[in-house]
């Protein structure tokens, strides 16, 4: 193991510090004497390890969040999901990528391409359904029992490319209460949200559950051709089946869909580098003219340069109104269905999971957001991934070995179209002497098999020890062919690209109880993430493959309960040693040319932790927090990853050095019901977008507020909330990507202050 760099000693002392320090304190807060019924803290059943136990008996730094929690936070969607807790990034993909996509960073690994040749840097489950693409990921944020997040990475039990950790999301099953729950939110840019869900016993031993939701809100900025950027036009609906076939049968069968047609993300050109002089006069002097006349443009916006500049710096919000004069669009339908067989027999568990998911997106951006279409991207890809998991969970040795074993298998296919004109007009105005634009066709096809078993021993009544173990296969095939319709030629026909990886991933911790209230583990962990081809070859260099990046992680970390359970501090240190980093860069390969590359280029050293508590001092009173320290440093770069602009003394992406959360909420007690004030802080520290750090390209240090009041009728029925998200109007970086071989920067930014009500009514029984 390599020993850390001297300068990240201070910050993990810091962080033991202040874990050591909190404990006494927590131990002086006192239960409420005589408050009748307040339990203190609930208690939160998870299912990270596979098998159903307290979150503060589970050996993992993880946060569970509930559907009240979520709520209560005003927490709304997948992208604002990384607000509940630190060193978690969560953005809606790369600008080609639209709304249906999800950028997700834990402990600053995750993904920076959509693409479908490459893999997520952390896993992402439905229902235990792993979803294979970030394409897919949108599920309709809606009838959610609560979401685990997972730090670090879960090879042994979850497999390739959690190797930053992993995200369950676990809706709600149906009861057969015959209950149900309509709602409605307003709010700013003329928001309107619709929802509503129904649970029925269909027999005594059959329940079925529908949920249905609409999402539309107006956009947030406009292009030269009026188009609304940045809106919301969403409609989600699934439905559920339980059957209790037997006392020790249970079979689920859940589908979903999701469906959204809309214009693409507000954004805009924040930065604009002089061209060289025969580029320059190419767009300026041939290819501007017609563009100038057909929008009537005035001096200095009669040419491409930096009079197409908005930054947050000069005009604020203006960064959302684009210069563009192509219609964008971000629409996508998503679809899936899931079997799930719960067998008991005995003191084990059988668990079959058999799932299909669909996508199918149609992408279209305007990338440098000027009316001259120096780059247009083009990009509708449909998907298709068939899962099969069987798992057998057990206990044996009398109750001294808890045990999973289990087998998965994935296929994938798919196929994408890129339709990018770098250039517009060029092929044209050099009469077929110049020809840009770039067609790309793709197909995809692989499969992934996996064997893998954990099991937790008692060594003693308060000693344990964990090993296990995971054996991945993946084979890949891609095929890409490269045209220019223009001119007719074919610069790469279509040639077949094929590669295969087996790894074997193991895991080892010890835990010790030293109280009912106290645990403290140690884990020892190895994370993989599959390799991938170069999706946008757009100069006619023949795309190659890349391969896996891995991770061993080492971390140790204590949870504890204080004062009769009305307060819980846990903790967590990590040391990460990150090899083969798949980093992304775009070339400039002069004449107008630029390549999108992504190679293994570099090896980086991750030191950090964090620190999370909840304090319940009453039973109307209740607050909770955490920070997150990150100490991410290359420990060398490769010469490709150099000439794209990646020093050894960059940043990684998505990796604020300092991430912090922090709520309260007060229940006042009415007549009618009660009356919850909330307020969150979330709080991240300085962070770049794009591994190459364009300045531009870096979200400053931000910190938002969010507020809410909700009051609930004494008889559960009604829920009234006013809310307020963003409350200073922070305006900060997303996402953005540079392309300096054609003079510009690109960005996408967060959204503003916005306030709304809901209105929720439950009914049946």
């Amino acid at each position: 193991m390599k020993y850390p760099h001297s300068t990240r000693r201070p910050l993990c002392q810091a962080i033991l510090l202040a874990s050591l320090t909190a404990v006494p304190a927590a131990a002086l807060a006192q239960n409420p004497a005589g408050e009748a019924g307040f339990a203190g803290i609930e208690e939160v059943i998870v299912t990270a390890r596979k098998r159903e136990e307290s979150v503060q008996n589970t050996p993992v730094s993880m946060v569970a969040v509930g559907a009240e929690g979520l709520k209560a936070r005003s927490v709304d969607s997948f992208g604002r999901l990384g607000e509940v807790a630190p060193n978690i990034e969560i953005n809606g993909g790369i600008p080609n990528g639209g709304g249906s996509a999800t950028q997700i960073f834990i402990r600053g690994i995750g993904q920076d391409d959509y693409s479908f040749p490459n893999e997520p840097g952390v896993g992402l489950y439905i229902d235990d359904v792993y979803i294979s693409r970030s394409a897919a990921a949108d599920f309709g944020f809606m009838d959610i029992e609560r979401i685990e997040i997972l730090r670090g990475p879960q090879g042994t039990l979850y497999g390739r490319n959690t190797i930053g950790g992993a995200v369950k999301i676990v809706t709600r099953k149906p009861e057969g209460s015959n209950s149900g729950e309509v709602g409605v939110t307003v709010g700013r840019y003329d928001r309107l949200d619709v929802y509503a869900n129904y649970d029925m016993a269909l027999t005594d031993r059959l329940a079925a559950k529908f949920a249905v939701a609409t999402f539309n809100r107006d956009g947030l900025g406009s292009n030269l051709i009026g188009q609304d950027l940045g809106e919301d036009d969403e409609i989600d609906a699934r439905a559920s089946f339980r059957w209790d076939a037997s006392d020790t049968l249970e079979v689920l069968f859940t589908a979903d869909y999701m469906k959204q047609e809309q214009a693409g993300p507000a954004g805009s050109m924040v930065r604009f580098d002089a061209l060289d002089p025969g580029t320059d006069s190419l767009i300026n002097d041939l290819l501007a003219p017609p563009v100038v006349e057909e929008f009537n443009l005035q001096p200095p916006l009669d040419r491409y340069g930096e009079a197409w500049v908005k930054t947050l710096d000069d005009c604020n919000k203006c960064v959302y109104d684009s210069g563009g004069t192509v219609e964008t669009r971000d629409d996508g339908e998503i679809w899936g269905a899931a079997l799930t067989i719960n067998k008991t027999i005995g003191d084990s568990l059988f668990r079959s999971i058999t799932a299909v998911r669909d996508y199918d997106i149609d992408i279209r951006r305007d990338s440098e957001h000027t009316p001259f279409d120096i780059v247009q991207v083009d990009n509708p890809e449909t998907f298709t991934q068939y899962t099969q998991e069987f798992q057998w969970n057990g206990t044996g040795m009398d109750g001294r070995l808890d045990y999973v074993l289990g087998v998965f298998g994935l296929y994938e296919d798919g196929d994408s179209e890129l339709f990018a004109p770098l250039l517009s007009g060029l092929f044209d105005v050099t009469g077929g002497l110049a020809d840009n634009t770039a067609f790309i066709t793709t197909e995809y096809e692989a499969y992934s098999l996996a064997a893998y078993a954990e099991a937790t021993y008692a060594l003693t009544d308060r000693l344990a020890l964990t090993v296990g173990g995971r054996f991945t296969h993946d084979d890949k095939e891609y095929i890409y062919g490269l045209s220019r319709p223009e001119s007719g030629q074919v610069p790469l026909p279509p040639e077949r690209l094929a590669d295969d990886w087996t790894e074997f991933l193991p895991k080892a911790g010890l835990e010790y109880q030293q109280t009912d209230d106290l645990l403290w583990y140690a884990n020892a962990s190895r994370g993989y993430k599959a390799g991938g081809y170069n999706s946008r070859a757009l100069s006619g260099i023949a795309p190659k493959a890349y391969d896996p990046e891995f991770v061993d992680v080492y971390e140790v970390g204590f949870k504890s309960s204080w004062a009769d359970n009305t307060f819980t501090l846990n903790g967590a240190l990590f040391y990460n040693e990150y090899t083969d980093i798949q980093l992304l860069a775009v070339l400039d390969l002069g004449g107008g040319n630029v390549e999108t590359v992504i190679e293994n280029a570099g090896e980086a050293t991750i030191v950090g932790g964090e620190l999370e508590f909840q304090w319940m001092p009453t039973a109307n009173w209740n607050f909770s927090g955490g920070i997150g320290l990150l100490d991410a440093e290359y420990d060398s770069v490769g010469a490709s990853a150099a000439g794209a602009g990646i020093a050894e003394s960059n940043e990684l992406i998505n990796a604020p050095e300092l991430s912090a959360n922090l709520s309260g909420e007060y229940r006042v007690p009415l007549a009618s019901g009660d009356l919850a004030l909330r307020a969150d802080m979330i709080y991240r520290d300085d962070q770049y977008r794009d591994a190459v750090n364009t300045p531009e390209l870096q979200a400053e240090a931000y910190t938002l507020w969010n507020g809410r009041v909700t009051w609930t009728s004494a008889s559960e029925r009604w829920e009234v909330a006013g809310f307020v998200t963003n409350i200073t109007d922070e305006i900060f970086v997303t996402n953005g990507v540079s392309v300096l071989g054609l003079g510009y920067v690109e960005a996408y930014y967060s959204r503003p202050r916005e306030w709304g009500l809901s209105v929720t009514m439950n009914f049946g029984s």
